[in-house]
């Protein structure tokens, strides 16, 4: 019997990409997640992540220092598509990682942490919505059952 992959990537969504980890992954996984993350970078087209980190598991210092030297490599991608980056997690651990992970490289786009997949999916939309991408916008909060920005708030 083969494990559950660590993290699974839904693009169904796109341009709103979520990840969603369950545990801690081997080194090997974790390649494997960033040389899946770099083809999302090379389609060349603006999007939005989701990290549910809820179900995750901690990092490696080594991995940690691996993303980050990632991030550099792809740092003008990320620049150039990436139009922001929710991280939805509740654990102070986690927390902890990823802030020593922006420490040793700061992310090159606007991101957020959040407890609940709700704030992060208002936020991800509001991302899409900024950059003109107003039908994909839509379909996100369509799909997830999200009030317009416009009625948010009344």
């Amino acid at each position: 019997m083969t494990a559950a992959p660590f993290c699974t990537f839904d693009d169904s969504l796109w341009p709103l990409l979520i990840l969603r980890m369950t545990r801690e992954p081997s080194n090997q996984e974790l390649e494997e997640y960033l040389d899946r993350s770099a083809s999302f970078l090379r389609r060349g087209e603006r999007h939005v992540v989701i990290a549910d980190l809820l179900q995750g598991g901690m990092i490696t210092a080594e991995q940690r220092r691996r993303q980050a030297d990632w991030m550099l490599q792809h740092d003008r991608l990320l620049r150039e598509t990436v139009l922001g980056n929710a991280f939805v997690m509740t654990s102070p651990i986690l927390r902890l990682g990823l802030n020593i992970l922006f420490y040793i490289r700061m992310p090159p786009c606007p991101y957020v942490v959040v407890s609940r997949l709700e704030p992060a999916l208002v936020w991800a939309a509001d991302r899409l919505e900024g950059a003109g991408l107003h039908e994909a916008s839509e379909r996100v909060r369509r799909h997830w059952g999200l009030l317009p920005t416009r009625n948010r708030f009344s």
